[in-house]
């Protein structure tokens, strides 16, 4: 078993490979298309994740033609893979003419103050994109990124992620290291919207229904003492653009288990607003208020989501 999960890896990572050669030399427009139609077939053959989405989205909006923007998800994830890999290859110069920025001045307010900055956005648009930060405006941060088992495919995406001028840190053990990063004054970056653990959980309130949340991200930007700088990167007019708002003190949410409360649920409305009015760009494919176990019950059921998700987070 173990000689063909290894052959497995091996032939998986050949694919991605040449996937990501023709990514990088087929012209632009075509290898857009391409990966639209992919993420269409993706639409059709992948019923589990268009439920995912679906039955998220529902709960969460009320919009019109729930199928229609699950179909966009999906294709904009299809973008989302395209221009991760062409822009990891792009020069400065020419990373610069492809991405807008919007609301500089907040960041370099942040800056200019000396605190610790944490920059923190949500899985929205290409989320990836923020990483070439410091090829774009030379502000040089670190950020903590998710490993995969597979160590043949975590290498393609360390070699993608290592051309973005960002300090790529894996995610066990770092939290001290980030915490001393801001009481230097330095600048760290954080994904904030993920699904934390069940048991024991902190909860915060998304799109009107409770959803477990990891702790982390406010713990470290309280103990760091730091600054916190809300920004966001979404797709328009065939342009990204990085938008950042306006730094918030963490001084001002308190400590301890009430401060990471209270700063968890600021980050947390801050994506949700974002998101409303971007609807189709966020990671709807990802279940994030139930476990995938929880997710799998509510879709061969046809439970109450809401009702579901208010029940698990009742019972903690």
């Amino acid at each position: 078993m173990t000689v063909f999960i290894t052959l497995l890896q091996k032939a998986r990572y050949h694919v991605f490979l040449v996937v990501i050669r023709l990514t990088r030399t087929l012209p632009y427009p075509s290898v857009l298309a391409l990966f639209r139609f992919l993420a269409l077939l993706a639409w059709i053959v992948d019923p589990f994740h268009r439920r995912i989405a679906r039955t998220q989205i529902h709960a969460a909006l009320d919009v019109p033609n729930v199928e229609r923007l699950v179909m966009k998800v999906f294709m904009n994830m299809g973008e989302l893979l395209v221009d991760t890999v062409r822009y990891a290859f792009l020069s400065d110069s020419e990373i610069r003419k492809r991405i807008v920025v919007e609301g500089k001045e907040h960041l370099d307010e942040a800056l200019a103050s000396g605190r610790g900055l944490m920059i923190f956005t949500g899985h929205i648009g290409n989320w990836e994109m923020l990483a070439h930060v410091p090829r774009i405006l030379g502000t040089r941060f670190c950020v903590m990124a998710d490993k995969r088992n597979d160590p043949l495919l975590e290498s393609i995406v360390d070699e993608i992620r290592s051309r973005s001028g960002a300090t790529i840190l894996p995610p066990t053990g770092k939290a001290r290291m980030l915490i001393r990063e801001l009481k230097k004054g330095r600048t760290i970056g954080m994904v904030v919207d993920k699904r934390g653990k069940p048991k024991g959980g902190l909860y915060c309130t998304v799109f009107g229904m409770p959803a477990v949340t990891n702790p982390a991200p406010a713990f470290i930007a309280i103990r760091g003492n730091a600054l916190v700088l809300p920004v966001y990167v979404v797709k328009r007019n065939k342009a990204h653009h990085i938008c950042f708002s306006r730094a918030v003190d963490t001084a001002g949410f308190g400590e301890g288990k009430e401060g990471i409360q209270a700063l968890s649920d600021f980050m947390q409305s801050w994506v949700a607003s974002v998101v409303r009015q971007y609807p189709d760009q966020w990671f709807w494919l990802y279940s994030r208020w139930l476990t995938r176990p929880d997710m799998r019950r509510v879709i061969r059921q046809g439970l109450d989501f809401r009702e579901y998700v208010s029940r698990k987070a009742a019972r903690g």
